[in-house]
């Protein structure tokens, strides 16, 4: 009864002590953004909004585990991942769209960040950071097991030429063709016809599958050798380019869908 009685005054020790560890947390300790929403400016009518908002989702028991998403900003590549361990935790995940115009004196995201104050009182304070990393993890755990394809764009590190220590464009040197009457445009938007190609780069470096992202024609005149230029454009990165570096996720190589811009222009 003693060893039992003194099992259970550890085990209760622990959990008061980790309750403590996430709940005693120094405002200081905070990011700037959670503790304005302590005490946000009166005349913030924005962040006052949302934080009301806020308060009524939890009142109705929705916790929820925001992402900060705008215009070319806050996507994840782990998002399926992060859902399901949202959901595992009572949490919902959902993003917390960010405009583009920002009025003054108005501050954006006080919902996400009354709901990131609400998480770190329960869980602590790196319990969010914690979740992404996790989902992370099991994004590639699954792209390997499924031998499934990733985006160039969500590869940590994106494909590239074997004589390359890093690739940071699309392009790939122009071909010039004289069995077609192409035509260039002339001016300052102009230039001459181009595709976006898309193609596998598996981890054995080769290369498979292409397609067409995007073709501009510049001119009506071009649109008619399309398929031509498409083979030649194929042939030519066949030929020329037949082995890649693949993509990265955590420093692991992955299949990739790579993408290349290649402009045909006449002889």
């Amino acid at each position: 009864m003693r060893q039992l009685f003194i099992i259970f005054t550890l085990i209760s020790f622990n959990a008061c002590s980790q309750d403590k560890q996430k709940n005693d947390i120094d405002v200081n300790e905070l990011p700037e953004r959670i503790q304005y929403i302590n005490n946000p400016n009166s005349n913030d009518t924005l962040c006052i909004s949302e934080i009301e908002r806020a308060k009524k989702d939890i009142d109705n028991g929705k916790i929820v585990f925001t992402q900060s998403a705008g215009f070319l900003f806050g996507d994840i590549r782990y998002e399926r991942e992060l859902r399901e361990l949202c959901k595992e935790n009572g949490l919902v995940f959902d993003f917390d769209l960010i405009g583009c115009v920002v009025f003054e004196g108005q501050t954006q995201g006080c919902y996400g960040d009354y709901m990131d104050k609400i998480i770190i009182d329960k869980y602590g304070i790196d319990f969010k950071e914690n979740l992404h990393k996790e989902a992370d993890s099991l994004f590639l755990s699954r792209t390997q097991s499924e031998n499934k394809l990733v985006e160039y764009w969500d590869c940590d590190e994106r494909p590239r030429l074997p004589n390359e220590t890093k690739r940071t464009s699309d392009y790939i040197p122009s071909i010039t063709v004289d069995s077609l009457d192409i035509i260039e445009k002339k001016g300052n938007y102009g230039g001459w016809p181009f595709f976006d190609l898309g193609f596998t780069v598996e981890k054995d470096s080769t290369i498979s599958g292409f397609y067409s992202r995007n073709f501009v024609a510049q001119l009506e005149e071009n649109e008619k050798y399309k398929n031509e230029l498409f083979e030649i454009a194929v042939t030519h990165i066949k030929k020329k380019y037949p082995t890649w570096v693949p993509g990265k996720v955590n420093g692991v190589p992955v299949r990739t869908k790579n993408n290349v811009r290649i402009f045909i222009k006449k002889e």
